[in-house]
């Protein structure tokens, strides 16, 4: 099992995805946006604020666009709300 564990997260890694948490700083209902920070302070966006506060946190899974050395290139595949922090 472990084995196999191990060769997921290789395949991850490979394939360039990457787990990070933000917190949501800036609701933008006119233009549907949410900007998220995260806790090294990389600002990131997404559609769909109908569900987000400020201070929301959420989980992303990241594609690193096959930059590993340059997170501004950095795209959002997935969103999952996770909690808050006021």
């Amino acid at each position: 099992m472990k084995t196999l564990i191990t060769l997921i997260l290789t395949l991850i890694h490979l394939w360039g995805l990457y787990p990070t948490t933000a917190t949501v700083t800036d609701l933008d209902r006119e233009t549907d946006t949410v900007t998220v920070e995260t806790a090294t302070g990389i600002l990131y966006a997404f559609c769909g604020c109908e569900d987000y506060a400020e201070g929301d946190l959420v989980s992303m899974i990241m594609y690193s666009n096959g930059t590993d050395d340059d997170v501004t290139d950095d795209v959002i595949l997935s969103v999952r709300y996770s909690g808050f922090y006021r």
